[in-house]
C-alpha cells in the first residue's frame, strides 16, 4: 500500500483559552531577539518539479502590559515561513498599542492569514516552520493560538 497521489493536507494547529498565561497549554513566551518555533509541518515530496506546496499560516501574538503605567507600548515582532531552515517569506511588524487599563492589562493581534506557494520544493521530507521573533519591545511578548497548514498539490 502506498500513497496516494494528488493532493493533501497537513495541518499543526495550537488553540488556547488565555495567550496572557504563560502557565497555560499551548502559549509560549517569546524571548526577546531568539527565534522560536511555534508551528511545523512536515512534507514528503518524491517529483519536486511536479510538486507545489501551498502554505497558510496565522498566529496571535498577546503583549502584557509590565509597567502598569497607562501609556503607549511599542512592540516589534518578525513572522517568517522558512523550509528546512531557509527563509520564504518575512513579515517584520512594529506596533504601538495604549493599554486599557493598569497592569495586567494588555493587547493581542493576529497575523492574519499568510498564503505562500512554493514551487518545486526539494525531493524528500522538507521541514516547514513558522517562526516568531520578539524584536523590540516590552516583555512578556505571548504567542497564543496558531496555525501552520501545508496543502501539497502533485500534477
Amino acid at each position: 500500500m502506498g500513497l496516494k497521489k494528488g493532493s493533501f493536507v497537513v495541518a499543526d494547529t495550537v488553540s488556547v483559552d488565555d495567550p496572557y498565561d504563560e502557565d497555560s497549554p499551548g502559549v509560549i513566551r517569546l524571548i526577546q531577539s531568539v527565534p522560536t518555533v511555534v508551528a511545523t509541518v512536515d512534507v514528503c515530496v518524491k517529483e519536486p518539479q511536479k510538486t507545489q506546496v501551498s502554505l497558510d499560516s496565522m498566529t496571535q501574538i498577546a503583549v502584557f502590559n509590565p509597567s502598569g503605567a497607562i501609556t503607549s507600548v511599542t512592540f516589534e515582532v518578525k513572522y517568517e515561513v522558512m523550509r528546512n531552515g531557509m527563509t520564504l517569506a518575512t513579515i517584520n511588524d512594529e506596533m504601538d498599542y495604549i493599554p486599557t487599563g493598569p497592569a495586567p492589562d494588555g493587547r493581542h493581534t493576529n497575523f492574519p492569514n499568510f498564503p505562500i506557494l512554493d514551487n518545486n520544493p526539494s525531493i524528500g521530507i522538507n521541514t516547514y516552520d513558522l517562526v516568531c521573533t520578539n524584536v523590540i519591545g516590552p516583555t512578556p511578548v505571548f504567542v497564543g493560538s496558531r496555525s501552520l497548514k501545508a496543502t501539497v498539490f502533485e500534477c
